[in-house]
């Protein structure tokens, strides 16, 4: 059996972590309206897509990297 090509496992994840780093910034699910640090100013919806997209796109493409040697390392064993 043949081993994964890491990059398209790579994009995947990050397009998926963009993704729904954008769809949780932009529901504002878990936005806490009540503390202080959201009285004295927020971001605004771009700038919350832009950072939790971004964060969530280089977490997801860490865990598909991780994913994706662990199948190499499967495809490997046999």
């Amino acid at each position: 059996m043949r081993g994964p090509r890491f990059l398209p496992f790579i994009l995947t994840g990050a397009v998926l972590g963009f993704l729904v780093g954008a769809y949780v910034a932009a529901s504002g699910r878990f936005e806490d309206t009540g503390s202080v640090l959201a009285q004295q100013g927020s971001y605004t919806p771009t700038a919350a897509i832009g950072y939790l997209g971004l964060l969530a796109a280089g977490l997801f493409a860490i865990a598909a990297a991780l994913v994706a040697l662990a199948v190499d390392w499967w495809s490997h064993r046999g």
